[in-house]
């Protein structure tokens, strides 16, 4: 009888204690790629603030024919990150643009 017990509880137990895991790995899962769309999406938004920002400064002061020191900074650091979240080549003959501009110590 103790063996009867043993054998077969220690399966149930086990069967028990495997679907757990499962049901545990089935919502670890889920909630992974659910953080994973939202990490992209916020990637993806903050992409396009940053090419929204450095096309309007391309407008901005290529107009003007000068671009002022504390801007070109701003811009860079902007160029940069834009680039770390994998950005495209647009921007890049843009920025080319701005940054061959003179540099001026006036504000615009």
């Amino acid at each position: 009888m103790g063996e009867f017990i043993l054998k077969y509880w220690l399966q149930v137990l086990f069967s028990l204690l495997v679907g757990l895991i499962a049901g545990g790995y089935r919502i670890i899962h889920k909630e992974i790629k659910e953080s994973m769309a939202e990490r992209q999406a916020l990637k993806l938004g903050m992409q396009a603030l940053l090419r929204d920002r450095l096309i309007q400064a391309y407008n901005c002061y290529t107009n003007t024919g000068c671009l002022p020191i504390h801007v070109r900074d701003n811009l860079l650091n902007m160029y940069h990150q834009y680039h770390s979240l994998g950005a495209n080549g647009v921007i890049d003959d843009l920025m080319d643009t701005l940054f061959a501009l003179p540099y001026s110590g006036k504000e615009v």
